[in-house]
Order: C-alpha cells, then structure tokens, then sequence
C-alpha cells in the first residue's frame, strides 16, 4: 500500500473518466486495502482543511471537540454516498462489486474537498451549488463507466446521491434547531 500512488492513479483516473476517453476506471485499487487508503486520505484532509479554516478565520488552533464534531459531520456526507452506492449495485446487481464504484465515490469527495478549501476561504459557500453539480456528473460518469449502468441508472444514482448530499445538513438542522415551528 503506497497512499501517493494510490492517491496520484486516483487523480489519473478520475482525469480519465470525467475525459473523452471514458476509461481510468482500473487506475483505482478496488480493494478494502484501497478503501482504507481513500479513507485516510478523506479524513486527513478534512483534518488539514479545518485546521487551516481554523488558522485562516479565528487565528487559533481547533480543539478536541471541534476536531471531532468536524470528522464526525464530515463522515455523513461519505457515508451517505457508499450507502447509496453499496444501495445501487445490491439492488441492481451488476457485473461490479461495491468496492469498485465505492472508492472511486470516495476519491470524488477528496478532490472536491481540496477544491473546495480555497474557493470557501475566499468566497464563502457561493460554490458549493457549483461544487454538488461537479460531483454528480462524476458520480454519473462513474456509473456509466464502472458499473457499467445504462443512462437512466446512472443519472438516477448521481441524482439521488446529490439529493441526499443536499438533504443532510437541512435534516440536521432541523434536528438540532428546537425552535422551529411544527406543523399542527
């Protein structure tokens, strides 16, 4: 296990698919070795990104606690897109395995993580509709390339993996915010 190898065919990969080439799908190692690396790499960088937020927006380091809330919300946004994947390839049953779509997905959130640190230190949340459009063609590219899904499934799981990428800060909100008027 090299994680810069396996981080740098990651980037050669997803060059690939989201390319005219459509290809790039057997750059990722589709293993629980390679889950394990995506994972480090995933939860790294989030680290790294809310130290650096944290240094460029209040001048201090974070503490414990915001170090864990900040892995433990960033976790749901990579939970929601492997269950919705492992959901995807159960019911459908194709040729692939989970893995294979899964650490790929995961790679996805990476790259947009490491672009979406900069464009938030300078613009704030303007990006990010831009941001879940971006990752939706590359679920859907994805799909089609590693599923192999035909059209409508794989725009009916990028789709579905934005909308609950969209729904879980809304739904947290709504869990922890007491004050908001319920319907009688």
């Amino acid at each position: 296990m090299k994680p810069f190898i396996e981080l740098r065919d990651a980037a050669i990969g997803w060059l690939d698919l989201i390319g005219p080439k459509g290809t790039g799908i057997e750059r990722f190692n589709a293993s629980v070795p390679g889950l394990l690396v995506m994972l480090g790499w995933y939860f790294g960088l989030v680290l790294l990104t809310r130290f650096i937020q944290a240094a460029t927006l209040t001048g201090s380091t974070p503490g414990i606690v915001e170090i864990t809330v900040a892995l433990l919300l960033n976790g749901l946004p990579l939970l929601v897109i492997l269950a919705s994947t492992a959901l995807t390839v159960r019911v459908l049953t194709p040729t692939a395995s989970p893995l294979r779509l899964m650490v790929p997905a995961g790679y996805a959130l990476v790259f947009l993580l490491a672009i979406g640190l900069p464009l938030s230190l300078f613009a704030g949340s303007s990006f990010a509709p831009a941001l879940q459009g971006v990752l939706g063609y590359m679920l859907y590219r994805l799909a089609r390339q590693g599923g192999p899904f035909n059209i409508g499934i794989a725009v009916g799981y990028a789709v579905l993996t934005v909308v609950l990428l969209v729904a879980i800060p809304i739904g947290l909100y709504m869990l922890l915010d007491p004050s908001l008027p319920t319907p009688d």
